[in-house]
């Protein structure tokens, strides 16, 4: 029975983790499709080709 605690204590963080993943993943959508539509605006668009990083002269 001592492991009890330690069993829900794991579970109620594991589903904190969980939940926090997923408002990080619904905040970066919505954050893309901000950035999206701004550069819709602009008649431009959004592309992502990873793993590439490109640099470029400044």
């Amino acid at each position: 029975m001592s492991d009890q605690p330690e069993t829900d204590a794991d579970q109620i963080l594991a589903d904190a983790r969980s939940l926090l993943a997923e408002h990080e993943r619904q905040q970066d959508e919505a954050c893309r499709a901000e950035l999206e539509a701004v550069l819709a605006k602009y008649g431009r668009k959004l592309v992502v080709t990873q793993p590439q990083i490109t640099i470029v002269p400044t």
